[in-house]
Parts: C-alpha cells; sequence; structure tokens
C-alpha cells in the first residue's frame, strides 16, 4: 500500500490526518513524478526526503489573502518508513510552516503550465527530529544512507532542517531547496555526522518573449549538490542539468529531453563525473 489516509477537516484552519501518506516535508518529494520538470528529481532527494511515513499530522492555513497567509503541518511519524509499524524507540516529530507571501498558495506541480495571470509563491521552513533505525527513506520503506549499518529500533538519531522557496508566475517557474541533517549514532561511538544538500531549479516558456518560439516548449535548468558528511572534503556530489519539455496536454502527455553532468567521488577511483542523457514521453490516461 502507497497511501491509506483519513482526513478530518472541520475548518480551513484545522486539518487532522491519520493514516500513510507522502510526508509534508519538502516540495520536491511531494511533487508527483507524473508533474515534475525533469525526468527524474535532483541528487539531494535520496539523501533528506522523509517520503511515506504512517503517523498522525495536524495542519490548515490561517490569514488567508493577507499579508500573513500562512500554512502549517505539525505530526507525529512512526520513523519506520513506508509499511513500518510501531517499534519501540522509533518516532519522528515533523513541523513544517509556510508562508504564502503573494495570499495565494502554490500547488505540488512543477513548470507554469497554465502561465498565471496573478503570481504565487512561498517561503517555508521545515524540521524533524527523533530516534529510528533508519537513516534514509524512500518509496520502498526505510533504509540506510552509505556508510551506514542495520541497527537496533531507535539506533539513530535524526535532527535535519530545509529552507524552501517557490514561485510561478506567466510561464516562470522556480523551486529551491536547502538541507542540513545531523546523524548521531548511538552504537557508533557517539558518531555524529551532519550532512548538507540542496538544489535549485527554474524553468520559463520562453514563447512569453519571443513569438517565434513554439508555445508548447518550455526550457529548464537545474542546478543540485550534496555533501554527505561535512568533516570530509573529498565526499561532495554535484549535478548539473538542462531540460527541455513539449507539452501536448499538460502533464498528462508531455515529453521531455535532459541532459546532466554529474561530479562525484568514488572510494577506489576517486573524483569522477560523467554526462548523462535521457529522453522521456509520459502519458497518463
Amino acid at each position: 500500500i502507497l497511501d491509506l489516509r483519513a482526513t478530518f477537516e472541520p475548518a480551513k484552519w484545522f486539518h487532522l490526518r491519520v493514516g500513510q501518506w507522502k510526508s509534508d516535508y519538502n516540495r520536491e518529494r511531494i511533487d508527483s513524478s507524473a508533474k515534475q520538470q525533469f525526468v527524474e528529481r535532483s541528487i539531494s532527494t535520496y539523501w533528506f526526503t522523509i517520503d511515506r511515513q504512517p503517523g498522525i499530522m495536524a495542519s490548515g492555513r490561517i490569514g488567508e489573502g493577507r499579508r500573513g497567509d500562512s500554512s502549517y503541518w505539525l505530526g507525529l511519524l512512526m520513523g519506520t518508513g513506508r509499511g513500518g509499524g510501531r517499534e519501540n524507540g522509533d518516532f519522528l516529530w515533523m513541523g513544517r510552516y509556510q508562508w504564502n507571501f503573494l495570499g495565494r498558495t502554490l500547488g505540488y506541480s512543477q513548470s507554469d503550465i497554465e502561465r498565471r495571470k496573478k503570481p504565487a509563491g512561498s517561503i517555508a521552513l521545515a524540521g524533524v527530529v527523533g530516534n529510528t533505525q533508519y537513516t534514509r527513506f524512500s518509496g520502498n520503506g526505510g533504509s540506510q544512507l552509505p556508510g551506514y549499518s542495520d541497527g537496533a529500533p531507535g539506533r539513530y538519531r535524526l535532527r535535519q532542517a530545509m529552507l524552501e522557496t517557490a514561485f510561478q508566475y506567466c510561464g516562470f517557474s522556480w523551486q529551491q531547496e536547502l538541507h542540513v541533517k545531523d546523524i548521531y549514532d548511538f552504537e557508533g561511538q557517539f558518531d555524529s555526522t551532519t550532512l548538507w544538500g540542496g538544489y535549485a531549479q527554474a524553468g520559463y516558456f520562453f514563447c512569453g518573449l519571443w513569438s517565434w518560439v513554439p508555445r508548447p516548449l518550455e526550457l529548464a535548468a537545474r542546478f543540485a549538490f550534496v555533501d554527505p558528511a561535512a568533516k570530509r572534503s573529498s565526499d561532495r556530489q554535484v549535478e548539473v542539468s538542462f531540460a527541455a519539455n513539449w507539452f501536448f496536454e499538460g502533464h498528462r502527455n508531455k515529453l521531455t529531453f535532459d541532459v546532466s553532468y554529474l561530479e562525484f567521488d568514488n572510494e577506489t577511483s576517486g573524483r569522477e563525473n560523467d554526462v548523462r542523457f535521457r529522453f522521456q514521453w509520459e502519458v497518463a490516461l
């Protein structure tokens, strides 16, 4: 089961959700894979996403349409990932505050295919803290980042925070995340590791500037980086990507071509780099 949830919505300022779903932590992971600007998410998602978790979450929107228009999320997650249950010592507290600074919310969909006449944007801060037996989460559930091993429930204490911005207007789209994550290993001589990472990407339908550019064509660029251990200087990962999208029917029928320059550290051969090409035709029925 990917998602199974129930939501009680007595008022706009208070919703209560129970079940399993994509944690409302960072925009790039919440964005559906069918509504992305590139063929795949950035390299930072692997290291920092909280992904699907069983739990309970309170959320709401306050001051709609006013200068202080804000959204919030506050909840308790099991810390065991998709399909995980309650285990002794495992839980994560998660909070997210989002300022909708233009008085309008921005949905979780990349590319401004609607060519918004009124701009929409957000600035968000989010954090996670708690104990778990995992250092990484994905669509497959809880697992371990490179260099970490399995252990008893509650072996690792996770503390992570994120700054996120997003904006869309007249065919232009922008989104960005900056992450910091601290992993404290109770079984590994009480060792602590700090990770940094994030990405920034922007896209534009250039027909808004030049009439000779086809209206369905969007061009986009992205920069992403990950520093898996701030104490080490030779393990930094970098991604520079460019994409071209041709929308036949929005995100439901589109062609995507992207090319990426990747730089990463290999334990056996040292610093390496590579160039990756991808082409995808995506159709949703």
